[in-house]
């Protein structure tokens, strides 16, 4: 590129980067209403399990199937049921948007029961008192410190929307 005598070069013009959203502008979910989108997230679950689960063996591994789906994928999009009626959402914990793939870690201690499940015979055994367990553990870490293993896992937050 030539440019004449006393002119500038032109210079491209450069997109604005888009700048990251200021961390302290981010309003944590408050903790109880982390629990409370956790038990309407129990609702779908629980008829899942109701429907398949009185089946003699298989209708038990299936649901187990089902759950540990439903668990996994439950806020793949951002938002689970709960989260949605709540107005809550997850984030990356430096505040950028979460990736599908930090939702789906976060959510991999939620499904040790639901595996379990599969497991023909032990299933009934071992799903319930390990599912109980997860729970009780996740549920006093978020009520104790406002985040649970999964969202240490997948390096998440749970955010306000509303």
């Amino acid at each position: 590129m030539t440019v004449a005598a006393g002119a500038a070069p032109a210079l491209a013009r450069q997109p604005e980067a888009q700048s990251a959203p200021n961390l302290s502008t981010v309003v944590l979910a408050d903790k109880g209403v982390r629990v409370a989108g956790y038990l309407i997230d129990v609702i779908p679950a629980a008829i899942m399990a109701a429907a398949l689960g009185w089946i003699p063996i298989i209708g038990f591994m299936f649901a187990g199937f089902v759950l540990t789906a439903y668990w996994l994928l439950r806020d793949v999009t951002g938002t689970s049921l709960g989260k949605m009626v709540l107005g809550t959402k997850v984030m990356q914990a430096d505040g950028q948007p979460a990736s599908a793939g930090s939702r789906i870690v976060r959510n991999l201690p939620l499904i040790a029961g639901p595996i379990c499940m599969m497991i023909p015979l032990l299933g009934y055994f071992v799903a319930l008192p390990i599912s109980f367990l997860v729970v009780l553990v996740e549920g006093i870490l978020v009520l104790s410190q406002g985040s649970r293993i999964g969202d240490h896992l997948g390096r998440t937050i749970v955010v306000k929307t509303r």
